[in-house]
């Protein structure tokens, strides 16, 4: 008797056929690697495909240390500023070396990648994010502020609801970044709130995460 297909395509199967893209991305790479006119495009392509392996959990998770999480973040927004031709970005961090997030790091990955790539599709030129912490007692306060066009005021209040996107032209854009950064923050029990800077321009995110 023939075994019957398994109709649920479970995550197991999904990171074996997507290992597969990655390995053709990787051989790609390795192809441009060996001009010199195309290393640092290579360089890029390897950093996505690793990114990509870790979100997926076909690599090993780190420890959610914040600096490393928010570092990691940072080259994948810059590499995709570059690919994109993006305006560059200038960073300043305010992150101590010994913070500890509480889950997972690739989930916390997600979290900047998706802030940071906020302002890098938002901005028209040369852009400034902000990365500082506080701790207020029993909570760690996480501040991402930018000096990009802001937010628009009426789709401020269901900024966090899936499809809705701060970007004017939203072509080809799902409007779920901001949903996930608001969707992992709950899982750990934490808060995100969004506002317009008082002054200068831009926008600030605020995320608030209890500590033990």
């Amino acid at each position: 008797m023939e075994e019957s297909l398994d109709p649920d395509l479970s995550h197991e199967t999904l990171i074996h056929d997507l290992n597969n893209v990655f390995e053709t991305i990787t051989e790609a790479a390795e192809l441009l690697n060996s001009d010199r006119r195309w290393k640092l495009l290579a360089a890029t392509l390897g950093r996505s495909v690793r990114r990509g392996k870790r979100l997926l959990g076909a690599l090993p998770d780190g420890t959610p240390n914040l600096a490393a999480i928010v570092e990691d973040a940072i080259q994948s927004v810059n590499d995709y500023c570059v690919a994109a031709r993006k305006p560059r970005l200038r960073w300043v961090r305010r992150v101590p070396a010994d913070v500890r997030l509480p889950g997972s790091s690739k989930d916390w990955e997600r979290v900047f990648v998706n802030l940071f790539l906020n302002t890098a599709q938002a901005v028209r030129r040369p852009g400034r994010i902000e990365i500082e912490t506080e701790r207020a007692q029993d909570t760690l306060v996480i501040t991402i502020s930018d000096n990009g066009p802001g937010i628009p005021a009426e789709i401020l209040p269901g900024l966090f609801r899936p499809h809705v996107s701060t970007k004017a032209d939203r072509s080809g854009r799902s409007g779920l970044g901001l949903h996930i950064v608001a969707s992992i923050v709950k899982k750990y029990s934490g808060r995100v709130g969004a506002a317009n800077r008082e002054r200068g321009g831009g926008a600030i995110f605020t995320i608030s995460l209890p500590v033990t």
